[in-house]
């Protein structure tokens, strides 16, 4: 939600990440940690009434298709309307008994349901995996994407799937539009050898997490410096070093600790130190030696260390 005078968007106090307006329900919601909070009369900063919801919300296209569609039959199936019980069973059955014309919703509607008499299906806004940091994002919203364009057409009736982008140019909407999973995996292989990312690549990621940022960035600091002394240790030399090139063994990575993207959740500040290897045998050994470590470094400070994390 945005002030149209001073430009003030109204944040999550417990995060870093915009509170998102529920309009149905008349409050602002983190979709990160589920705090509220009312829709505020007037701005807190300059106190201007102007305020403005931004983005495409399922709420904001429901109202968008009533005024274009007056007469048509639309439900929704969205979190707030899962939140009452029995709720989102009575929309799907509605869907499946004919007696609705439009269904919004969100990606819940892409999994696991047969609706028969679905011919028209429009992915809105679908960029956002584009151009993620996460590297996996592409794959995840092809998946997903041909997971939505599989629920048209499922009574053999013609059938459109309609995909809204600022880039109808880039590779993964023609490899979308051929249904050809076999070359836009190809392709994405292609770019992870050529950089470095798994499959091609093993890596573990060390989590931490306190009240201050500076807390979690010493405690991953105190973490690299007790996995780089490891290292030392268990440097091989000479005849030796040759016989673990030959074997594959390579040396591990320990890459700076940095903020996560989203560097605060639900009150705490995060942080996060990978940890690479070209071979999965090295670097499981040094984990195993590297947790002790750990432990043994003695602090308040959560973390967790993730084999293969998904996301970084």
């Amino acid at each position: 939600t945005l002030c149209r005078a001073c430009g003030f968007r109204l944040q999550c106090p417990h995060c870093d990440a915009w509170l998102v307006d529920h309009r149905f329900r008349k409050r602002l919601v983190c979709h990160h940690c589920g705090a509220e909070q009312p829709v505020p009369r007037a701005c807190p900063d300059c106190g201007n009434v102007d305020l403005k919801a931004l983005g495409r919300g399922t709420q904001r296209l429901e109202e968008g298709l009533a005024e274009l569609f007056p007469g048509r039959r639309i439900a929704r199936l969205d979190r707030d309307v899962a939140r009452t019980r029995g709720a989102a069973q009575r929309v799907i059955d509605a869907a499946h008994a004919g007696e609705v014309d439009i269904l919004v919703g969100t990606q819940m509607l892409a999994k696991g349901h047969d609706f028969r008499r679905l011919t028209l299906v429009v992915a809105v806004d679908s960029d956002g995996g584009l151009f993620s940091s996460d590297f996996r994002a592409p794959e995840r919203m092809f998946a997903t994407l041909m997971q939505v364009a599989g629920r048209a057409g499922r009574d053999t009736s013609p059938s459109r799937v309609i995909v809204q982008t600022r880039f109808p140019d880039h590779p993964l909407f023609g490899f979308l539009a051929r249904h050809d999973y076999a070359g836009f995996a190809d392709g994405q292989l292609a770019e992870r050898l050529e950089v470095g990312l798994p499959p091609y690549r093993f890596q573990a990621l060390l989590r931490a997490e306190a009240p201050e940022l500076a807390e979690a960035l010493a405690f991953l600091a105190q973490a690299r410096q007790a996995g780089e002394a490891l290292q030392a240790a268990a440097q091989p030399q000479g005849l030796a070093r040759a016989e673990a090139d030959a074997l594959g063994d390579r040396s591990i990575l320990l890459l700076d600790p940095v903020p996560m993207s989203m560097s605060r959740l639900a009150g705490r500040e995060r942080a996060q130190l990978l940890v690479e290897s070209t071979s999965r045998r090295p670097l499981h050994r040094f984990l195993d030696d590297w947790l002790p470590a750990l432990r043994a470094i003695g602090t308040s400070v959560r973390w967790q260390l993730d084999v293969d994390p998904i996301e970084i």
